[in-house]
């Protein structure tokens, strides 16, 4: 990697995957909420949410080995945690990851990607389920 290369993945990829962690959230709830509704949608919040985990525990993981395992959990769930700001915090990420991070920001620009993409096919839940239940007169 070259250093524009490195400055650009230690400035793309901790900010790219808590915001992919957070959207999780976004995503699951109109499954939450319309899953008694239609039976399907039960089988896609299974999966959705063991995406999810994959997603969180990988992160996690990564984390976990940059600092150490209380402070990767806090990170996960606190989006404005001081450590995604943190330095030395990305440039060791950045070393951790060495050729593989660039492979690294694209699989999480794409997972935010497919998200975004998930959570705009979701947003119709509610009138689409509404529709399709009788009305009584």
């Amino acid at each position: 990697m070259t250093g524009v290369e490195v400055v650009g993945f230690v400035l793309g990829v901790l900010p790219l995957m808590i915001s992919a962690a957070e959207h999780y959230e976004d995503v699951f709830r109109p499954f939450k909420r319309y899953r008694k509704f239609a039976p399907e949608l039960e089988l896609y919040q299974q999966q959705l949410g063991t995406q999810k985990t994959i997603f969180r525990n990988e992160c996690h993981l990564l984390l976990a080995t940059l600092t150490n395992r209380q402070t990767a959990k806090d990170m996960l769930s606190e989006g404005k945690h001081p450590s995604w700001e943190d330095p030395d915090l990305n440039e060791r990420f950045s070393a951790q990851l060495g050729d593989s991070g660039v492979a690294c920001k694209n699989i999480i620009n794409l997972t935010q990607v497919k998200l975004k993409e998930i959570e705009e096919k979701t947003e119709s839940f509610g009138s689409v389920i509404q529709q399709s239940i009788p009305v009584r007169l």
